[in-house]
């Protein structure tokens, strides 16, 4: 079985090593940098955009795409489903969770400016927290980070700490964050580092889940001794340092995609 990822940046990669974990079959992840991040651009945009590249990851075979995005899946999964007659499975922030175990301390999400204003969040608080103290915080920054550690595998702790202050979220530190952007488990530790009392929550594994049991009879017909390829493809094109770090993630082959986005 082949399935699709598709992200602005190595957010998704987060959700891929949950689900390749669980779920053996040939990966195609789909890096959108040319646009990264996703959490400035309007609905409209990430609608437009997000349907182009669903039609590059069926022309290539996917079976089944993860929007590995919260912001792409707060704003086009709907659609995505009604344009597209394969399954689609989305990354939303862990609101209901963090709502049974925190709503009495109350917490925040943390997200990209566009999560955090989007109507598809609004819903989740209403329908899961609407008696919990929910704040939120809107960050690109974070994402930038976290493509610089990922790639460059530089030390962003500072930077960290100066965007958490700068979000209002050190004083005081709330009692639980979730992490409504894929990119951000990525900046776990210094997350941590800077709140060690609070609770992160992701829903990584709930993904992976879901994909398992949405994929349960194909991979059974396949086997376990079958050989798995995995494929790379960056909307922008990547340097010297990044084509190596594409192999070190466990992809076996790369590819530059470089179609714009079309009108809207």
């Amino acid at each position: 079985m082949r399935i699709g990822f598709i992200d602005s940046g190595v957010g998704g990669l987060s959700i891929l090593a949950a689900v390749k974990a669980k779920v053996p079959a040939h990966y195609i992840y789909v890096m959108d940098n040319r646009y990264l991040p996703y959490g400035e651009k309007t609905e409209a945009f990430i609608q437009a955009r997000l349907a182009q590249l669903s039609a590059l990851l069926i022309e290539k075979g996917a079976e089944l795409i993860v929007i590995a995005c919260n912001t792409a899946t707060t704003q086009a999964v709907a659609a995505l489903r009604q344009q597209f007659d394969i399954p689609f499975v989305g990354t939303v922030p862990a609101i209901k969770p963090a709502a049974a175990k925190f709503c009495q301390s109350g917490f925040t999400v943390l997200a990209t400016p566009a999560t955090c204003r989007s109507a598809y969040l609004q819903g989740l608080i209403n329908e899961f927290a609407q008696d919990c103290s929910v704040k939120t915080a809107g960050s690109s920054e974070l994402v930038r980070l976290a493509e610089r550690k990922v790639w460059y595998q530089q030390d962003v702790s500072a930077d960290v700490a100066n965007e958490l202050n700068s979000l209002g979220l050190l004083q005081p530190p709330p009692a639980a964050v979730v992490l409504g952007c894929t990119h951000f488990p990525f900046l776990t530790a210094e997350l941590a580092a800077c709140l060690p009392n609070t609770v992160f929550l992701d829903t990584a594994d709930a993904i992976a889940r879901r994909v398992q049991a949405l994929t349960l009879a194909g991979t059974e017909e396949e086997g376990a001794t079958e050989s798995y390829d995995h494929l790379y493809i960056s909307s922008g094109k990547l340097d010297e340092q990044q084509l190596v770090r594409v192999n070190d993630l466990g992809f076996d082959q790369y590819q530059h995609w470089s179609k714009p986005a079309t009108t809207y």
